[in-house]
């Protein structure tokens, strides 16, 4: 009877164990590190050379332990001469233009995905090997550094990828978030007139909720300053940072992006805009709607300026990408939350809003996601090797989470650990609450993604959504501005082959394709 106990106190141990199972009592040996002796690489950036900071600042122990050199080429690239380059960074948009010029190579899915051990699943605490998702089913680096299962879904399944084929591996995120003043959510007379007007203040579900909070909060002395305040900042004007475009995608993603559709621009099997649908019109005209909630002249904020407006204190709430939250401080305690979504959806196929189960609330990931890290397209051997080493270096945790801490290149951790941590440096924003910016990054990370366009011409098609924004912002109809937005991309599908471009856009939706795209201007 006691040897009985014993071993089922010895089962129970071991069933109770990591789902690793107690294989892991004599785990495989550690890889050797690899020695790239004689190897240099070349590291450039398209558009943004700032980017390679943080290349500059990591390479040395990637050097030290791996024998290579790594060479940092200051001079911003375009696709065109990307191809001088070993290793490439790039904003997650340009990932088309990349592709489309040749300069890319897929990295492997066994280069960050390692097989697990050979005696995996004895116990039957995962796959066996004769089961077909074991293939699937990645494990750690021997050297436990990569951590492949620790990024985020939508980096590792979505933005990272382009078709079934993987193209980068993620460098940088960029979350769009509503930070709000605190007290103005909790001032005793706010709460006390909100709720006279059968108003919530609570950080808000909806873009309708939104739009009632701010037309509540504008005019009023919300901060007890002894002036009337306006109620919200966002980009409504010309902007480098494409924030205008990213808020106006996300207000139309909430009522246009279907949960039972991959496609949202355009429709991915006739390649024809959708930019100038029911959804997109509601959006634009809903946020046209706020300048009259927003301090005077709102209607030409670049994001600096909408910044600006919050950290002065003139407005309640501000929509703005999460990395930028130093610039929300000034002496004031400042929430953070995820975009509203949406109580309907317009179904493309009926062409009718529906009410969906839950509430409609994917997350617009701007700039095609973020930035990206590129191998070029040719390399091979040892050369291709250590590119792909270096990548899997800059992108591991401990060194990700150093990059993205620099303040000349503020970026999103996309990886779910380091976004749970907050702030990469609290003392940079002290009055954001970082654990609400941390649960605000860590929902937007977890929704449905609705990855920004990244075909070839994105930039270009933007610039025709700006143009169509501005005109609307001056008076035009919304949705005759979005008509005319919808024929200049139209023109630019015809220009550039609609065929290849539906090619690529399916790729980009990660939807399978034939595996060559059409020839150039098909």
């Amino acid at each position: 009877m006691r040897k009985r106990r014993k071993f089922l106190c010895g089962l129970i141990v071991c069933l109770g164990a990591t789902t690793a199972g107690c294989w892991q009592d004599n785990p495989p040996p550690a890889k050797p590190t690899p020695s790239y002796q004689g190897i240099t690489l070349t590291v450039g950036a398209i558009d943004e050379p700032v980017l390679l900071e943080g290349v500059s600042s990591q390479r040395g122990e990637w050097v030290a332990s791996r024998g290579g050199q790594v060479e940092v080429r200051p001079k911003p690239l375009t696709p065109g001469s990307a191809g001088e380059v070993d290793l490439l960074l790039f904003p997650g948009s340009r990932l088309g233009d990349l592709i489309d010029a040749s300069r890319l190579q897929a990295i492997p899915n066994e280069a960050v995905m390692p097989p697990p051990p050979p005696d995996a699943g004895t116990l039957g605490t995962g796959p066996s090997p004769g089961d077909p998702a074991f293939a699937s089913t990645p494990a750690p680096d021997a050297e436990g550094l990569y951590d492949y299962m620790g990024i985020a879904s939508a980096y590792r399944d979505h933005v990272t990828r382009y078709g079934n084929e993987r193209m980068a591996l993620p460098y940088g995120a960029s979350v769009l978030v509503l930070a709000y003043r605190r007290d103005a959510f909790q001032r005793e007379a706010n709460r006390s007139a909100a709720a006279a007007k059968g108003i919530q203040l609570e950080p808000p579900r909806t873009w309708e909720e939104l739009d009632v909070l701010a037309r509540f909060f504008e005019g009023i002395d919300w901060d007890g300053d002894g002036r009337p305040g306006h109620g919200i900042a966002v980009v409504l004007g010309d902007d480098p940072e494409e924030l205008g475009n990213a808020t106006f995608l996300a207000r139309a993603a909430s009522l246009g992006q279907h949960p039972d559709q991959f496609s949202f621009e355009f429709d991915s099997g006739k390649m024809e805009p959708r930019i100038g649908s029911e959804p997109f019109v509601k959006a634009l005209a809903g946020l046209i709607a706020l300048k009259s909630a927003g301090p005077p002249g709102m209607e030409h904020f670049d994001a600096v300026a909408a910044r600006q407006a919050f950290h002065d204190g003139k407005v309640a709430m501000l929509i703005d990408r999460a990395e930028r939250a130093a610039a929300w401080s000034n002496g004031k305690p400042v929430s953070v939350a995820p975009l509203p979504g949406s109580t309907r959806v317009f179904d493309p196929g009926s062409k009718a809003w529906t009410k969906p189960q839950q509430r409609n609330a994917p997350s617009y990931l701007p700039r095609g996601g973020g930035w990206l890290i590129g191998i070029r397209a040719g390399l091979s051997g040892t050369q291709k090797d250590a590119a792909i080493d270096l990548a899997k270096y800059l992108s591991d945790p401990e060194n990700s989470n150093r990059i993205r801490a620099e303040r000349a290149f503020p970026m999103v951790p996309f990886r779910t650990a380091i976004v749970s941590q907050g702030l990469a440096d609290p003392t940079s924003a002290p009055d954001v609450d970082t654990r609400l910016w941390a649960e605000a990054v860590g929902k937007t990370l977890a929704e449905r993604p609705v990855v920004g366009l990244r075909i070839p011409g994105a930039e270009e098609y933007h610039r025709d959504l700006a143009a169509g924004r501005k005109a609307a912002l001056a008076g035009k109809d919304p949705r005759a501005a979005l008509a005319d937005v919808a024929r200049a991309w139209s023109e630019r599908l015809k220009a550039l082959g609609r065929k290849r471009q539906r090619w690529h856009y399916q790729r980009s939706l990660n939807l399978r394709t034939s595996s060559e795209p059409p020839a150039p201007g098909t």
